[in-house]
């Protein structure tokens, strides 16, 4: 009987670090998600067949008709009777629909002029008044010692001032002192013990003691190792830290660009337009060659543009203020940024991404280290009721009892695991591990999918923007010279086919303008995957051809002299100045 009292307290011991099955719980958890089916309905009503009543059952009520759907003004015109219509002179009718009443500017009258010419002519100026000036692009100050920041120097100036840098570095020496803390082995307790004499009168012995708690099972070993993985963890939490603010610096520093280029092109073209409709007010229309309403459809466009050109100078001063927060600064004025937009790009290689990525983010590398944690932590839960020693050691001295002398005590102390072998700690540090144990394949599931959305706009802009320099600017730029070129042989040519070159040119520029900013943003979305300290580290620095500058176009010819001067007859014109080896030149020889 005593020897089954023995055995007892050992079986205990031995039972306290068993598993608990918690991985085959979760395995089977899933095995039986897996197993439940989902979304089947679309799959049976594809394999069977359902017959769709053709008349509504006796209970239900018919729905109210539905009002048919709105007709379009000329369709609408061409239903209604035939004493609605205006009939012409021949007797025809002749359709002349209304601009409804719900249209802005409907309220705008008709254009009649005069018939006298130089009321008309009044009229027309009056109508079609000179456009203000445009608005000054903001001019911005220069950076320290008189250069533009460039963009290192912006990174420095974020890593200075941004709070989260500072946040992760103190979670870098919090994870420092709880290693520390781990490591510490536990202190000694020291005291007085006195105990009184058998009869309560004097005291019986008194001295000093010494109490020490000695860890057993590597217990001290194991929890370091874990603090150490909270280290390992923090330090990569500093560095994607330092690669987040990065990463906005970088978007907010291209953004600034883009802005900038975006008012230096749309300045350019809100002057190209002005001068279409100025030279069409002057010349075609003071010449009689126009209708009273083509310079309308001019000057909708030059507001326009106006209109695009004043929203890229508030969206360049509030790009820069994006930036200064992006530094962690407050406030910062206008300041030259050095770059451009057109300069280099950098072309990366997928596979090359993708390898780097997954050997080296800091996600991929935290997830491996929580892993390892959670190994430490279940080896932990195991162990922890493996029993630590309790060793007192007392040095008294007897004052009741002759001869008084000093006596020496020892004791050592073991806790009994009898009821608490930390059952529920190891079970939910296993299923701890089994979660730890998928995190990495998740990780790199969803480092994947953020590579492969980042880079398929990466390639989309990237084609996009070779097609754009490569073939559908200079196309472009060719039709509008031949337009031009045309107009010089030919006055009698149509203004709309001039007008709609410059329109095409203006609207592929800004295009092309958009792309480039796309691009730089799918840039450094690559580049945000992989957290290099350069965004031309892994990849191939190309140089890109900068925009067009419009300004440098062939200025729009002056009609005047294409005219017939007062006074001429209708066949009688200036001749047109021949230009050598242009389009004119060898249609005139021809």
């Amino acid at each position: 009987m005593a020897r089954r009292w023995m055995l007892l307290p050992l079986a205990t011991l031995f039972a306290s670090g068993c598993l608990y099955h918690a991985r085959e719980r979760a395995d089977a958890t899933v095995c039986a998600l897996a197993a439940q089916p989902y979304d089947l309905l679309p799959m049976q009503a594809a394999a069977t067949k359902v017959d769709v009543p053709t008349t509504l059952p006796p209970t239900v009520e018919k729905a109210p008709a539905i009002p048919p759907a709105a007709l379009d003004v000329q369709t609408t015109a061409y239903m209604q009777p035939s004493d609605q219509l205006e009939k012409t002179p021949q007797g025809k009718q002749r359709l002349e629909p209304k601009i409804p009443a719900e249209v802005p500017g409907s309220e705008t009258p008709l254009l009649k002029l005069p018939k006298d010419k130089e009321a008309a002519q009044r009229e027309l100026k009056r109508i079609y008044p000179e456009l203000p000036s445009l608005a000054e692009a903001p001019a911005a100050l220069p950076g320290p010692d008189g250069q533009p920041y460039a963009l290192a120097a912006l990174q420095q100036l974020a890593a200075a001032n941004s709070p989260t840098l500072r946040q992760a570095a103190a979670d870098v020496e919090t994870a420092r002192g709880n290693l520390v803390q781990a490591r510490a082995y536990p202190n000694p307790t020291v005291g007085w013990q006195v105990q009184p004499s058998n009869d309560g009168s004097t005291a019986g012995v008194q001295g000093p003691f010494v109490d020490q708690t000695i860890k057993f099972g590597g217990k001290l070993k194991l929890a370091s190792a874990a603090a150490e993985m909270d280290l390992r963890n923090a330090e990569l939490a500093l560095r994607r830290a330092r690669s987040d603010v990065s990463t906005a610096v970088r978007n907010a520093y291209y953004s600034v660009l883009v802005a900038k280029e975006t008012v230096r092109v749309n300045q350019a073209l809100a002057r190209f337009t002005d001068q279409i409709y100025r030279l069409h007010i002057e010349g075609q229309l003071g010449a009689g060659a126009a209708a009273p309403y083509e310079p309308s459809a001019l000057r909708a466009q030059a507001y326009a543009t106006r209109l695009a050109y004043n929203q890229s100078i508030q969206a360049y001063v509030y790009s820069w203020k994006q930036l200064v927060a992006a530094l962690g600064l407050r406030q910062l004025p206008l300041t030259q940024v050095a770059g451009r937009i057109d300069a280099v790009i950098p072309y990366y290689d997928y596979d090359t991404v993708l390898a780097y990525a997954l050997a080296n983010h800091t996600d991929v590398l935290t997830a491996r280290n929580t892993l390892q944690k959670a190994r430490y932590t279940l080896k932990i839960a195991q162990i922890s009721p493996y029993p630590d020693v309790d060793f007192n050691v007392a040095f008294l001295k007897e004052y009741a009892l002759a001869p008084k002398q000093f006596v020496h005590t020892a004791t050592i102390g073991v806790p009994l695991p009898v009821w608490d072998h930390n059952k529920g700690g190891i079970i939910a540090a296993e299923a701890a591990l089994v979660r730890a144990t998928e995190e990495p394949h998740r990780v790199e599931e969803n480092l994947v999918n953020s590579l492969a959305t980042a880079y398929t706009g990466y390639k989309s802009n990237l084609d996009a923007l070779e097609y754009y320099r490569r073939f559908i600017l200079p196309d472009q730029v060719r039709y509008y010279r031949g337009v031009f070129d045309r107009r010089q042989i030919d006055p009698n040519a149509a203004f709309g086919d001039l007008v709609q070159a410059q329109q095409t040119l203006a609207a592929n520029v800004s295009s092309y303008l958009g792309i480039l900013g796309s691009l730089w943003s799918s840039v450094v979305s690559v580049a945000d995957v992989l957290q290099t300290d350069d965004l031309f580290q892994l990849a191939q620095p190309r140089e890109v051809p900068a925009l067009p500058d419009l300004d440098q176009l062939i200025p729009w010819p002056c009609c005047h002299e294409c005219t017939s001067p007062p006074g001429a007859s209708s066949d009688q014109t200036l001749p047109v100045p021949r230009r050598e080896g242009s389009p004119a030149q060898a249609v005139r020889d021809k």
